[in-house]
């Protein structure tokens, strides 16, 4: 093989492209090597926000649980206040029989007591006429005498 160009002979011929690609090879591991640290922070940095975003979405979830529960305990709290609204209601629809029954308990009281008034007015006048009667009597008496 005495014919064959050997590589030093080869490079003598062409210097600039042995050089570039000599150049190149480690230039190349270089630039491998700063794309992956690269690549690697980049990884980190959305491994940090995806981090992130998880603690936001996880405080997001307590916080609709929370709301829930409060709309929940709300909710509670209407169905119970409707609930009273409709008994007072019932209520408020009773009042004029039960004010229309205590009135006729009333007017009968007032009038057995206007009865017993009248009744006791007659006695009076009857013991009055009594009283007078028994005055008028013991002095003719004591007249007489």
């Amino acid at each position: 093989m005495a014919g064959d160009p050997g590589f030093w002979d080869v490079a003598g011929n062409w210097p600039l492209p042995f050089v570039t690609a000599v150049l190149a090879v480690p230039m190349a591991g270089i630039i491998w090597f700063i794309c992956q640290l690269r690549y690697k922070q980049q990884i980190a940095t959305l491994k940090d926000r995806v981090e992130l975003a998880d603690e936001r979405l996880g405080d997001a979830k307590e916080k609709i649980v929370k709301a829930e529960e409060e709309k929940t305990a709300l909710h509670t709290t209407v169905k119970e206040l409707n609930a009273q609204i409709e008994k007072l209601k019932k209520r408020k629809a009773q009042l004029p029989r039960e004010l229309q029954s205590i009135v006729d308990r009333l007017a009968t009281s007032f009038a057995t007591a206007s009865n017993q008034v009248s009744k006791l007015s007659e006695a009076q006048e009857a013991v009055a006429a009594a009283v007078s009667k028994h005055r008028d009597e013991s002095h003719e008496g004591r007249a007489g005498h």
